[in-house]
């Protein structure tokens, strides 16, 4: 949950990836996302992009084994902003309930080459 100034104002959670849907880079379908929910009037501050981030920072030491991804749609501009400000990279895109779906991994650590 996120608060401010005592009020919720939002919240952010770490969800698993169902196996039958696309978008995946492990067989096992391993990958967890973040999804984040906030009203209204909090959209536009940066809330969700520092939350996100507090949540991915932490993550490693609690899901060593997990990879995280995103996969918002490339018409939802601000979902793609927070994607790409968090540290998302592209890996794919595919088709998903009619629309195109951007797919993206995190990585706590950059990696190399």
């Amino acid at each position: 949950m996120i608060d401010l100034d005592g009020a919720m104002i939002g919240m952010i959670t770490l969800d698993r990836r169902d196996a039958e849907r696309p978008g995946h880079v492990r067989p096992d379908a391993g990958e967890a996302g973040p999804g984040y929910l906030f009203l209204p009037e909090a959209w536009g501050f940066g809330y969700a992009a520092e939350a996100c981030a507090a949540a991915l920072d932490w993550s490693p030491a609690h899901f060593p084994a997990s990879r995280w991804c995103s996969a918002p749609r490339p018409l939802n501009d601000r979902a793609m902003r927070l994607a790409a400000k968090v540290g998302f990279t592209e890996v794919e895109r595919f088709e998903e309930y009619g629309a195109e779906e951007w797919f993206g991994l995190w990585f706590s650590v950059t990696p190399s080459g």
